[in-house]
């Protein structure tokens, strides 16, 4: 009789654990490997800032799942549109997380919408555990207090450096604007948002833009003013700038100011004689030409769209975009580099999705030769507000590069171009061999005997 009853009971306990397991649909506990990688973006889907982003991630996803995935896990891309509005953006990571249950999503590169969305995303952490990541912004206050509070805001991180970081490349800016312009006298134009806020105020323990010029290339600044982004009518300022005696404008602009509508105004304005450089936006493609309708001509700014062998894979990453008709943009390449620095994390941990375990391995993982970037990845030292943005300038002195460099600092560019025709850009500065630190203008693909002032352009133009 003991001998049935014992084996009644075995015969039940067996029962009892295939019920539970089929329960569980026989699913591995949360954080183990299972189904596809859900990596997201929340911002605009119609934003010549944004979308080309999400147009090149999506790319990179069927290219990683063709190549066996991440971890040997298949890669699910969403989108999430905010139109580009802050309460949008709110609910649009809201469903991010909770509807399609993303592991990984970024947010637009503007930090008034990214500090909107950050409080949202730290709500939802602790029962939807997630990482969230700042596509683009600079704004320091978005990883400053990672180090100090790093238990509730582990989770974030940025793939691009904060304002600070800057100091290690404006100076290539500097040098091109000194020695092949021959300026002596410098006008700031600032998009007035909030990135650029600290710039114009200061960061402790460095100077001003202004005071860095004058400091590093002896630029006397004559004329600094913010502008507020796509003011669409620029000519009061144009004319304050040529009275003011510039030899050079400076307009510190991101995708957000429209630089195409600044640039046709300029080239009809009493200061178009006053060569311009731009530091982000529209301007770093040979769209601008078009968007312009030409008046581009004589522009300059950071470019990446010219065909040089920078990387070894720049050539065939820029082939890509021009057959899908995606404009090479800083924050393109960054958003490609970011997939497949995620291919090679999810590869290190074996495809789990533990955020516990993926965080400390984001932390100061980078790769090398993704896209036009030869170096990408994530600080891993604790210093904010270094901590968790991009690798780039070094956490302990910021006018320097990271000592991630190594002896690779011969690939650190600071590429500026300028606009000499319809898809005719030459390469005036790349900062790269540079045999001294801050970078000179010169640099492997740098051809600076071709600058032209905007008058000798026009007048060729003409003939």
């Amino acid at each position: 009789m003991r001998g049935k009853v014992h084996s009644l009971l075995f015969i039940v306990t067996i029962i009892t654990v295939l019920v539970l397991l089929g329960c569980n649909g026989g699913k591995p506990e949360p954080g183990m490997s299972e189904g596809p990688i859900v990596i997201g973006y929340v911002g605009a889907a119609s934003s010549p800032g944004t979308k080309p982003v999400m147009d090149i991630m999506r790319i990179a996803t069927d290219e990683i799942n063709l190549a066996g995935g991440m971890g040997g896990r298949q890669v699910k891309f969403v989108i999430e549109d905010s139109k580009g509005e802050t309460s949008l953006a709110v609910a649009a990571a809201q469903r991010m997380v909770m509807g399609n249950k993303a592991l990984i999503y970024h947010v637009e590169g503007r930090t008034e919408i990214c500090l909107a969305v950050q409080p949202k995303s730290v709500e939802l952490s602790p029962q939807f555990p997630h990482i969230l990541v700042f596509q683009g912004p600079m704004g320091r206050e978005l990883t400053s207090d990672i180090v100090k509070d790093y238990d509730r805001l582990k989770f974030i991180f940025r793939d691009w450096d904060p304002e600070d970081a800057h100091y290690a490349s404006i100076p290539t800016n500097f040098a091109l604007f000194k020695e092949v312009i021959g300026a002596s006298k410098i006008a700031f134009l600032w998009e007035d948002l909030a990135w650029t806020t600290v710039w114009r105020n200061g960061i402790p323990g460095l100077p001003k833009w202004e005071d860095y010029a004058k400091e590093l290339y002896g630029l006397e600044t004559v004329y600094s003013k913010p502008v507020k982004a796509r003011t669409g009518m620029y000519l009061p300022i144009l004319e304050s700038l040529a009275a003011s005696g510039a030899q050079v404008i400076f307009f510190v602009s991101s995708w957000f100011t429209d630089t195409e509508v600044f640039a046709k105004q300029w080239a009809g304005s009493s200061a178009k004689d006053i060569p311009i450089c731009f530091y982000g936006g529209t301007s770093q493609t040979y769209d601008f030409w078009d968007l312009t309708g030409g008046k581009a001509l004589g522009c300059m700014g950071s470019f990446y769209e010219k065909e040089i062998a920078g990387t070894p894979q720049m050539l065939p990453f820029l082939e890509l975009c021009d057959k899908n008709q995606i404009p090479v943009q800083i924050n393109v390449a960054i958003g490609y580099g970011d997939m497949y620095l995620y291919k090679k994390l999810f590869d290190k941990v074996g495809g789990k999705a533990d955020v516990n375990t993926i965080i400390p391995a984001l932390e100061g993982l980078y790769i090398n030769n993704v896209g036009i970037l030869y170096l990408h990845g994530f600080e891993g030292t604790k210093i904010a507000p270094f901590f968790h943005s991009r690798i780039d300038a070094n956490p302990q002195n910021p006018r320097e590069p990271s000592p991630a460099w190594g002896k690779d600092l011969k690939m650190w560019a600071n590429p500026i171009g300028q606009f000499q025709g319809p898809h005719n850009v030459v390469l005036l500065a790349t900062g790269t061999e540079s045999p001294v630190f801050p970078p000179r203008y010169k640099g492997n693909y740098a051809e600076p005997e071709k600058y032209k002032s905007p008058a000798e352009l026009r007048k060729a133009a003409s003939q």
